[in-house]
């Protein structure tokens, strides 16, 4: 009788260590794991250098001492070479018509300033200035070429680490094809061979900047064409991409915007402490997602559903909502249709903009010859307008 009370006593102690033992090695394994989003993540967000895939940009290599005669010589030869942004052999693609869905590249833009303007009711707003300078279609990559690449396997993986997981992500269907845009002209004596051979489709100069956008079949644009400030239309919304100001290692007031503790009161040297974190007994460990001091700024964003309130054709120059557009002054951005619902052409009865942009998939050079030097959206006050009428 003693006996097997023994071996059952012995039996459950034994059950109840190894269950301890698992729930140990399950916390375990749940701490490794990331499940919080990124933006809580204890993960490094920003990156100091490019991923492995991109074409290596600036050449290194010491050149051998050139005479005047070679600079010249190769001068010429490359003022021959990139005398036009289209080449002679390539035939004028056609031109698509503007449907509900639609998606058209954009542009990239310099950030040059903050600028007032006053509605016609007499209220005034801040706007940020942006420059398109020297935009260019540099390159055309078909869907399917675009899937089999690295970049296209990476975003077609699952994610579950987001506030609501992702099973099915990847590009919409209706998306065929990725538009290369390129940004400010330069020397090609400076890039390499291989980033060089990235604008061999477009007979294009090598440019500082590059970005990509997808685009469905009837807004493909042929390489080599142009794009300005007439790309948009005044009063329509837009989405901007680039990467915001480097604010360095921050507290959690200016981080986070904790509160901080009393001044007075008994308080000494705490005033700007995070305080008690709330970690004890079973969960005795910093948990992914906590607010703490760390590094604030320097990452990539996109603000969603900017109007644009007035546009310099001569300067191409946008005047873009509010004063706090990401990226310090001369700063490059992505600018282009908004990816909002309730903002985008087909659901914007309200400004009567049901009918797309002005020019569709772009303004060719032979669009924008007619145009004014400036255009303002309707509210907006014109100071150059006469302001008394007389009937």
């Amino acid at each position: 009788m003693l006996a097997s009370l023994g071996s059952s006593l012995c039996k459950s102690l034994l059950s109840r260590t190894a269950a301890n033992n698992s729930l140990i090695q399950i916390e375990i394994l749940s701490a490794t794991f990331h499940t919080s989003t990124v933006d809580q993540s204890r993960i490094k967000r920003s990156a100091r250098h490019k991923a492995f895939w991109h074409a290596k940009k600036l050449n290194k290599a010491d050149d051998s001492p050139l005479t005047d005669e070679n600079k010249q010589f190769l001068q010429s030869y490359i003022d021959k070479k990139y005398s036009g942004p289209l080449k002679e052999e390539f035939a004028p693609w056609s031109r698509g018509k503007w449907e509900p869905g639609s998606r058209r590249p954009g542009v990239l833009a310099v950030k040059i300033g903050v600028q007032p303007l006053w509605l016609k009711n007499g209220k005034q707003i801040v706007t940020t200035m942006l420059h398109i300078q020297d935009n260019h279609v540099v390159k055309y990559t078909p869907r399917d070429k675009y899937d089999d690449s690295y970049v296209g396997e990476l975003s077609l993986k699952p994610k579950y680490a987001t506030r609501k997981p992702v099973l099915m992500p990847g590009k919409k269907a209706n998306v065929t094809g990725f538009v290369t845009v390129g940004a400010v002209s330069s020397d090609p004596q400076k890039y390499t061979k291989d980033y060089c051979g990235l604008f061999s489709q477009s007979g294009l100069a090598p440019k500082r900047f590059l970005a990509r956008f997808p685009v469905t079949e009837n807004a493909i644009i042929q390489p080599g064409t142009p794009l300005s400030a007439a790309h948009f239309r005044p009063g329509q919304f837009v989405d901007v991409y680039g990467r915001t100001m480097e604010r360095g290692f921050q507290g959690v007031m200016k981080r986070w915007g904790f509160h901080g503790m009393p001044a007075t009161h008994g308080v000494t040297k705490s005033h700007r402490r995070p305080g008690c974190i709330g970690s004890g007994r079973d969960k005795g460990r910093v948990w992914p997602g906590q607010k703490l001091p760390g590094h604030v700024g320097g990452i990539y964003r996109w603000y969603r559903g900017i109007r644009i309130w007035r546009i310099n054709y001569e300067e191409n120059v946008l005047y873009v909502s509010g004063p706090s557009i990401q990226g310090a002054t001369g700063s490059v951005l992505q600018v282009c249709d908004t990816k909002l619902y309730a903002k985008r052409f087909e659901n914007n009865k309200k400004l009567g903009m049901t009918d797309g942009p002005k020019f569709f998939p772009t303004a060719y050079p032979d669009q924008t010859e007619s145009l004014p030097e400036e255009e303002y959206w309707n509210t907006v006050h014109d100071f150059k307008s006469p302001s008394i009428s007389l009937s």
